[in-house]
């Protein structure tokens, strides 16, 4: 295939996660970084071992200029993680949360304790997040890291070889678009046996002008499950 064949076939749309640089807003619905406002009706702050999780993201899908298919039925995302090593593989609550939730009328302030506010030393953060608003942007075309292209797609040797030069996933925070690789690619369980077969729908990076850093400048990938499984997430960690 040609370069310009590969694009066409290749590319994804993704919305950028921009953190900061704007205003904070008033509306509770809107999206933050290290911060999280809104949950259901009855629910509480999550725990991890008896201790408040610390807020990573509040993300208001409705409000992105693209939203893959895996969250067509999603208004909103929260997420949050424990002061705990993260490794990858672990279950959805085991030192990380995603929240997902299918409208924005239903759901009201959440309030987080004072404990909640911790340092993440165990994942790589030297000081407690700053919560700062997100703006999305639109990625027009996202395309694979070289593991990840499919096995169908015949590509020459020459273009195997400059891969990297012609064609690259994004490497900040997005949805959609394609996971941007930093050793091979993702496998949700050992041997890519996880049962919900999840599919990966986005990422978070490091965002140092809110405090977040990760180890070896890692990668946070989340798939949600397919089938009859869609109420299932999976966490994947990647470093250099």
């Amino acid at each position: 295939m040609t370069l310009a064949s590969l694009r066409n076939r290749l590319a994804k749309p993704a919305s950028l996660i921009e953190v900061g640089g704007t205003r904070q807003p008033a509306d509770p619905t809107v999206s933050w970084f290290g911060a999280v406002h809104l949950g259901a009706a009855g629910e509480e702050w999550p725990r991890w071992q008896g201790v408040p999780m610390a807020p990573i993201a509040q993300l208001n899908v409705r409000d992105a200029p693209f939203v893959p298919t895996a969250l067509d039925d999603v208004a909103l995302l929260t997420v949050f993680a424990a002061n705990v090593p993260l490794n990858g593989g672990e279950a959805n609550g085991e030192g990380w949360l995603v929240r997902a939730y299918p409208a924005l009328d239903d759901l009201v302030p959440l309030a987080m304790p004072p404990e909640a506010h911790v340092t993440l030393t165990e994942i790589g953060c030297e000081r407690p997040l700053k919560a700062l608003p997100i703006r999305y942007s639109l990625l027009a075309a996202d395309f694979p890291d070289w593991p990840d292209v499919p096995d169908d797609v015949a590509v020459s040797a020459e273009i195997e070889d400059e891969w990297e030069a012609h064609f690259v996933a994004h490497d900040g925070l997005k949805l959609g678009g394609w996971p941007a690789l930093l050793q091979d690619r993702i496998f949700w369980a050992p041997f890519n046996e996880h049962p919900s077969n999840p599919e990966y729908v986005f990422q978070i990076a490091a965002v140092p002008q809110a405090g977040f850093e990760l180890f070896g400048e890692g990668i946070w990938y989340f798939g949600r499950g397919t089938g009859d499984a869609r109420d299932v997430w999976a966490f994947e960690y990647q470093m250099r």
